[in-house]
């Protein structure tokens, strides 16, 4: 069987199932590699006879290049991922392959098939079969099989009838987790954005135990916290290392530094193999303290998200996020004593938020003073408990959250602020913070070099520009 695996051409989006946003619509962005399709092309090499990736959005290839590919690669099974905001975009594909070769198996994956998945192929005849989580165990399930009714997981279409498997139970031992198939992408094209060198993204860990109502990661990741071993880890570092001459690694997970004696055991394997690395994670303000910290900066991380969402305690407390104001501050103070960057997620439009408290969170933004922000607008993935509100109380604007970039425009009203509104601020917030005088010359001191500064002229013109005019 030929596979060709692909992330459709309808805009660079982060096609994670957690995490479902335009890149552009970032303040700060950087290209993924499509690690999920290449998480499946490693588990079925050995099973299909040719395999392919394209990503057409970061190739920058068009409808038109993906119809010649069709033509050229022969495919006999179609695998796209998906995001909420493009799914009807995204199935364009599927229109197309069968446009071409009618007998083509069309396969999709992604998070909005958890709710949504009968919906979709009832609409869509052009869809055969859509995936349910753990995609990399499904998808050679669905190769190898001779009945599809016994693969777990899917939801698929035999003679017109749709059937819904059972669900597939997350994977417990990540160690299971194969190498990505980094040979058929272009790593080049996925670079640190200061300082354009190549960038992998490494899965280290899979669930988060806390309770956010707006946040996938319960459906997709689950809530129970598993790592991959250290040893596992650090191998394919030094594959990549090896393989590929990448240094910059971005440590994907759902929350970094949850289990703390791990991150610090995974820490000091990188420091004792001298491996000479820069890294990139996420955390949680209430799981980051000044020792773990430090053990991280020397085994190179040089910066990490925070997720804060608000300043505001009543916001804090009505989206169940478990923090304070005071541990954020104290997070992004000890990043600045220590040496690493550090990067503040706001979230604004939660159906509570006012005027009053979106300026809590710009104003602590402004006091504080990380090294970059970002202020999202709320999003109400489907099945999420933010979605549900949403809907109980008519908050939604179009009924859905289909066709709305996330995190970037309104899908929901607050109980106050209109979509218009909700637009406005998030441009005041982000000209708030990013054009003072203050900010720039900090900017500017952390050059170090000529390929460093064009890098970082190229993301001020297109911030400038995000800030100024912002989205619609």
């Amino acid at each position: 069987m030929k596979v060709l695996l692909i992330n459709p051409p309808t805009g660079l989006f982060i096609r994670e199932d957690r995490c479902q946003s335009a890149v552009g619509d970032f303040a700060v962005s950087f290209l993924r590699p499509p690690h999920d399709l290449m998480l499946i092309a490693s588990n079925i090499k050995d099973v299909a006879d040719t395999i392919t990736i394209r990503d057409y959005p970061v190739e920058k290839k068009s409808w038109n290049d993906f119809e010649k590919d069709l033509y050229k690669f022969s495919p006999d099974m179609l695998i796209l991922s998906i995001t909420t905001p493009t799914v009807y975009e995204d199935l364009k594909s599927c229109r197309i392959a069968k446009s071409v070769f009618p007998k083509i198996i069309t396969v999709a994956k992604g998070a909005h098939f958890n709710l949504d998945d009968v919906n979709i192929l009832r609409n869509h005849e052009e869809l055969d079969i859509v995936i349910r989580n753990e995609s990399f165990l499904t998808v050679r399930d669905i190769m190898l099989t001779k009945k599809l009714d016994e693969v777990m997981g899917i939801t698929f279409r035999d003679s017109g009838k749709i059937t819904r498997n059972p669900d597939r139970k997350f994977l417990d031992d990540l160690d299971r987790l194969p190498i990505p198939y980094r040979e058929l992408i272009d790593n080049s094209l996925y670079v640190r954005p200061d300082t354009g060198e190549p960038m992998a993204l490494i899965e280290v860990s899979r669930g988060c135990p806390y309770n956010c109502i707006f946040c996938l990661v319960g459906q997709v990741s689950g809530k129970n916290l598993r790592k991959r071993s250290p040893d596992l880890i650090i191998s394919e570092i030094e594959k990549c290392i090896k393989d590929f001459n990448i240094y910059n690694f971005h440590f994907k997970s759902d929350t970094f530094t949850c289990d703390r004696q791990w991150v610090i055991a995974l820490c000091k394997e990188i420091i004792n193999r001298n491996l000479g690395i820069k890294w990139i994670c996420n955390s949680r303000v209430d799981t980051a303290d000044k020792d773990l910290l430090l053990t991280m900066r020397e085994a190179g991380c040089f910066a990490i998200g925070f997720g804060i969402e608000s300043a505001n305690q009543t916001i804090l407390d009505n989206i169940k996020k478990g923090t304070t104001a005071k541990q954020a501050k104290e997070a992004i103070s000890l990043c600045r004593d220590i040496g690493i960057m550090s990067y503040a997620y706001f979230m604004i439009g939660f159906p509570w938020d006012t005027k009053r408290t979106i300026y809590d969170s710009v104003q602590f933004a402004v006091d504080t003073d990380p090294d970059f922000v970002d202020f999202f607008i709320a999003y109400p993935f489907p099945g999420t408990l933010l979605e549900k509100l949403a809907r109980n109380e008519d908050l939604l604007i179009n009924n859905n959250a289909r066709g709305v970039k996330a995190y970037a425009g309104p899908a929901l009203r607050t109980h106050e602020l209109s979509e218009k509104e909700l637009n406005k601020i998030r441009k005041f917030a982000l000209r708030k913070f990013y054009l003072r005088p203050s900010y720039i010359a900090k900017a500017l001191l952390r050059v170090k070099s000529f390929r460093i500064l064009i890098n970082y002229m190229r993301e001020a013109n297109r911030i400038f520009f995000k800030v100024l005019y912002g989205s619609k």
